[in-house]
């Protein structure tokens, strides 16, 4: 290639993987990069003799008619960036401590309101609670939380993400009573989204990214005379005690004392506001130079352990958008395969192209131990089959990517024997071993089964289960999500399997379930929508299999739970499957407890080996002290499921191609793919200082 054909190209950085391929020795790399300086300098200093799109040409510089040829056409040009300067920084929270407080900040009590901010999901974070009946939350913006009903120390307005999606809460003046509202979108991790909350003094509006996502009619009034503190990133008592951590970085917090309408949120998400904007009480841009200023000068914070970051995209007009478009999802292809993306905007876009092959680097296994009741007796000397399935699974976390635990109930024989809860406690606690990549252990879910229940089989007698395996028990672990009511009985936990996340519902032994109860569960599941979703409680199918009195309410209350994909239970010595089908949604049931065999059950526990390059679940049964495997049909066997991954977080794509400046469709040919292998995609589109990016497709190539 002639060298200055080369340099009278777009300036941009790629001609450098240009040189990089050309595979030249480095004494002429290095020449040839120090011209590319030297150029650039002059280019800058001179002007360009370049013809621009048009056939112009920069002023002094020689047009297509003069004395030198045009130069060939190299296609359209990217765009025009100024700077790679986002337009804002941001602070970054690491969901342990950090926040930004403003103290009692009275004039951030509100009875009307609008909430924004940009925020980006790095974590989980650690969630609070704004009260009975009100809502779990990972705190964004608030005024306040849970503390006593009735009086000034009410929460005025709490903001935040309830798992994946958003939520926001006030107590009344009326009586300190709750009025939550749950947002349906799902929030992305690792990207930028706008989100905001709006009250009226009747109705709640949750937008994502400038977009209504849900409408919520309470007709009760705030409490704005809350002395319940104001912060960032944290929720605050009445004294100033924080409580829940966002984890990621947040940018732009608004509070404006009106009900903004969608139009204006929309229209100014992209944008610094002036100090006078219309209703505007509070304005936070969380800029590195002053960090904890109030644009409207009236409560400036105190920042408390964030971090300055790179923040969202502001003052640079509107981002693109970007869909998929083909190969869709699930596709089987045969011949060439070309991915293709949809972009729109008024302005030149990059789209790049993500691949990953689904292998069986890709499975992992979740363990299931059915009742270890008898285990824990005394008089009985069978300990060591507890001790030991506990042990064989952090043993063999590596061997199995063994990501999580779930125990069926009837932990124990006899829940008012403490002794029995100290066999369960020492048998349990072997799984909170620190471990390389897991600081709390391998992480595991419980729920109380009869035998946990004192009197036995009563819902809520569980004050030796709450001790040895309540709240302060999980409190602050990675996985735990969090609980229903003030005890563990009903509560959730998370496993991460690399791309999926499972989701885990634990329900307490009641033959007469409580409707709130199942409420609460759907809304747990509603509220992790990317999740793989499983409910485990104790006593779902009777030993033939049927649904148990527990079984069937669980079942009609969840089976159109898009999510909920397993049901798992114990209780009865049996190994039961079956599969239910609603409207097109297939769960999944099982039961699985051997109590009644030798030895309460000779240790026999259930793995559960996932295969996303299948999508299938095969169930395996062994026991770790017989080290033995049971290979009956009811004893191992395999089920099909969909296991796609939601998101390309924690997953190992590699960039297989860029389209440069572009708008409409968008395609990129492949050119080597395998027959037979299941492939994952996605693509993202960038213009100079925005970057989204598509949901991730499956398709496999037929051979």
């Amino acid at each position: 290639m002639p060298l200055a054909g080369f340099f009278r190209d777009s300036g941009d950085f790629r001609r450098l993987r240009t040189l990089v391929s050309m595979r030249l020795p480095s004494p002429h790399l290095l020449a040839l990069l120090a011209l590319l300086v030297l150029l650039s300098a002059c280019e800058s200093e001179l002007g360009s003799d370049s013809p621009r799109p048009d056939g112009s040409v920069a002023d002094g510089g020689v047009g297509p008619d003069g004395s030198e040829p045009p130069l060939p056409d190299a296609g359209p040009t990217g765009p025009t960036c100024p700077s790679d300067d986002t337009g804002s920084s941001a602070l970054r929270f690491d969901g342990r401590d950090d926040h930004v407080a403003m103290g009692v900040a009275p004039e951030l009590g509100l009875a009307t309101f609008t909430l924004e901010a940009w925020i980006f999901r790095e974590g989980r974070g650690i969630t609070t609670g704004t009260g009975a009946g009100g809502v779990t939350h990972v705190p964004i913006i608030a005024k306040g939380r849970g503390e006593r009903d009735g009086t000034n120390v009410d929460c005025n307005y709490a903001f935040g993400l309830h798992g994946e999606v958003l939520a926001a809460d006030f107590e009344d003046m009326a009586s300190g009573a709750n009025h939550p509202v749950v947002g349906r979108t799902p929030i992305a991790s690792e990207e930028w989204h706008h989100v905001a909350v709006s009250y009226d003094g009747a109705t709640w509006r949750l937008f994502v990214d400038g977009a209504l996502d849900v409408e919520k009619t309470v007709d009760a009034t705030p409490r704005a005379d809350s002395i319940q503190h104001f912060g960032i990133g944290t929720t605050f008592n009445s004294t100033g005690s924080p409580a829940g951590y966002f984890e990621g970085r947040i940018d732009e917090v608004r509070v404006f004392d009106r009900a903004r309408p969608q139009s204006e949120i929309a229209a100014s998400m992209f944008e610094t506001l002036p100090a006078d904007a219309e209703g505007l009480v509070g304005h936070w841009p969380l800029e590195e130079s002053d960090p904890g200023a109030d644009s409207t000068a009236t409560n400036a914070g105190t920042v408390v352990g964030a971090s300055p970051v790179t923040g969202a995209t502001l003052g640079f007009g509107v981002a693109p958008t970007v869909s998929a478009v083909e190969p869709a999802d699930g596709a089987a292809l045969s011949g060439a395969v070309e991915l293709s993306a949809e972009v729109g905007g008024d302005r030149p876009t990059e789209v790049t192209f993500y691949l990953r092959e689904v292998t069986d680097a890709d499975d992992f296994t979740i363990a299931v131990m059915p009742d270890t009741q008898y285990y824990t007796v005394e008089s009985r000397n069978l300990h060591g089959y507890f001790y030991d399935q506990t042990r064989w699974i952090v043993e063999n976390r590596d061997a199995w990517n063994i990501v999580g635990a779930i125990h069926n109930g009837d932990i124990v024989n006899n829940a008012e024997v403490r002794y029995q809860w100290g066999v369960a406690d020492r048998a349990m606690t072997t799984l909170e071993t620190t471990l390389p990549g897991f600081f709390d252990g391998v992480p595991y879910g419980v729920t109380p089964g009869n035998h946990d229940q004192d009197p036995r089989g009563t819902p809520g007698g569980t004050d030796n289960y709450n001790e040895f395996f309540g709240v302060d028990r999980f409190r602050g672990r990675f996985y735990y999500g969090g609980r229903y009511g003030s005890g563990n009985e009903q509560n959730y936990v998370l496993f991460q399997a690399g791309p999926l996340e499972v989701l885990v519902v634990s329900l307490e032994f009641n033959a007469e379930q409580d409707p709130a109860v199942l409420a609460w569960a759907r809304e747990v599941f509603a509220a992790h929508p990317s999740a793989f979703g499983v409910l485990n409680s104790h006593y779902i199918l009777t030993g033939a299999g049927n649904f148990s009195v527990q079984g069937r309410p669980i079942y009609d209350a969840l089976r159109d739970v898009p999510n909920l994909h397993l049901m798992t239970s114990g209780h009865v010595t049996a190994e039961q499957h079956r599969e239910d089908e609603f409207e097109g949604h297939v769960i999944h049931s099982m039961v699985a407890d051997y109590q009644s065999r030798d030895d309460g059950g000779s240790g026999y526990m259930r793995l559960w080996e996932f295969s996303p390059a299948n999508d299938e679940i095969t169930v395996r049964t062994y026991s770790p002290r017989l080290d033995r495997w049971e290979t009956d049909a009811n004893s191992e066997f395999t089920i099909a499921i969909d296991l796609s991954t939601e998101s390309p977080v924690n997953a190992d794509f590699r960039e297989v191609g860029v389209v440069e400046h572009v708008s409409g469709d968008v395609s990129l040919p492949l050119e080597s793919v395998e027959a037979g292998v299941l492939y994952e995609w996605y693509a993202e589109a960038s213009d100079c200082h925005h970057r989204l990016r598509t949901p991730v497709r499956r398709f496999r190539v037929d051979p």
